[in-house]
């Protein structure tokens, strides 16, 4: 038994090593971490802010002709945009190949948005950045994501994690 616990410590270690040696070796790996990191992230944090407004008073992003749709009723919208960016950032941590293309989706939907409301031109031009961002972690995740949580840590097939 206690064999058993110290060869699967030592195989933990070698992947460890793997790992690290890997992630230093690899630029484009790197970037696939990087992105799918900040791409998890952000959207959990912008969509609980949509609940507490601690960053900012999201309901200002609506426009005009959006809310008209909603029937005035922009906060409560909010809270359904909300829980949207929750899912999609999950989804980026847990499949960024699927969900790093909705992510890039609905920051298209948001520029639309943007776009009707004079005097956030400016916020639509940095949301077309991380769309673009988001379009990169996607094909990126051909390469180095395999649709399970730290899946782009390993290289090769009979890697196991």
């Amino acid at each position: 038994m206690a064999h058993a616990f110290y060869a699967q410590n030592w195989n933990t270690s070698a992947k460890l090593a793997h790992m690290k040696t890997a992630l230093a070796e690899s630029p484009s790996l790197q970037a696939f971490w990087i992105l799918r990191v900040g791409f998890a992230i952000a959207p959990i944090v912008a969509g609980l802010d949509k609940f507490f407004h601690w960053l900012v008073d999201w309901d200002q992003y609506v426009a005009p002709i959006t809310a008209n749709l909603m029937g005035g009723h922009t906060h409560e919208f909010m809270f359904g945009v909300g829980v949207i960016e929750i899912v999609a950032g999950i989804g980026v941590a847990l499949w960024p190949r699927v969900f790093a293309y909705v992510v890039a989706a609905w920051l298209l939907g948001i520029i639309a948005n943007l776009l009707m409301i004079p005097g956030y031109y400016d916020v639509a031009l940095r949301d077309l950045g991380l769309a673009l961002g988001a379009l990169a972690l996607a094909r990126l995740s051909i390469t180095h994501g395999r649709g399970r949580p730290l899946s782009g840590l390993f290289q090769r097939k009979n890697d196991i994690l």
